[in-house]
């Protein structure tokens, strides 16, 4: 992990108790149930942190499982404890794959990355969802002093390198959108009368809110060879057996 198992325990007690944690966690909500509510399938896996659970019930998928590497007591039906480098699942078994800021606390985040591609079936989506570094949470980042505060610790990816890594892993864009354009204060009063930079931002500025949505879908390889129609006529050719390789026509 990039700052160790205790950082995504922090991440996991910030969203479920911090304001700012909460918020996103809703906007995100919000959003993946815009961009999923047509998407079906049977299998939906998250990859994150106990408390983005709530994310999975975005989508009309029925079956939902979530890989964490936290120790847990939650009873949540089909929670998967183990490690992020490795994913327990068979390759090309999962119809949704979350990643909500996950790549943003792992060392190698193309790695995990790859490995979450490699379960998705055909025709299957990925969604991946981080921290604009060119916004005001960008900028808080940039302000922070103690580095170990989350999430401004964290890798903030810019979303043209995640865009870069799913197509290079061939996956095709289908979607992208962008929320909390709203800076990222976390006393509620003053929040709540910064709202009206939602809209303004949405309008004026639609690449410059604080969190990233990316949809992706991978691509179906045909498996039969394409069989080529020759319209050039060949009667009337021979190969001499004198010449390698020589063909000619015979006189007639």
């Amino acid at each position: 992990m990039a700052h160790g198992y205790r950082t995504l325990q922090h991440w996991n007690h910030w969203l479920a108790q911090q304001f700012l944690g909460k918020r996103l966690l809703d906007a995100e909500a919000a959003q993946m149930a815009s961009l999923l509510g047509r998407h079906f399938g049977k299998h939906a896996v998250l990859i994150g942190v106990p408390h983005q659970y709530e994310l999975l019930k975005s989508t009309a998928i029925p079956c939902h499982s979530l890989i964490t590497p936290i120790i847990t007591h939650a009873h949540e039906p089909g929670l998967i404890e183990g490690d992020l480098h490795e994913l327990p699942i068979l390759t090309g078994s999962i119809d949704l794959v979350l990643l909500p800021h996950t790549l943003e606390f792992v060392d190698n985040p193309r790695q995990l990355l790859s490995e979450a591609c490699r379960i998705i079936k055909p025709e299957g989506l990925i969604v991946v969802s981080g921290f604009n570094p060119y916004s005001t949470w960008g900028l808080r980042k940039l302000m922070t002093k103690h580095k170990k505060n989350i999430p401004w610790g964290s890798n903030f990816i810019h979303f043209h390198k995640i865009r870069n890594w799913l197509r290079l892993a061939d996956f095709a864009m289908e979607r992208s959108e962008s929320v909390l354009y709203t800076p990222p204060v976390n006393r509620p009063k003053l929040y709540h009368k910064l709202q009206f930079l939602e809209k303004i931002g949405k309008k004026c500025f639609p690449r410059m809110g604080g969190v990233y949505i990316l949809v992706a879908r991978a691509k179906v390889i045909p498996l039969t060879p394409i069989r080529l129609k020759w319209k050039q006529q060949l009667s009337g050719i021979r190969i001499s057996s004198t010449i390698s390789g020589n063909i000619a026509r015979q006189s007639k």
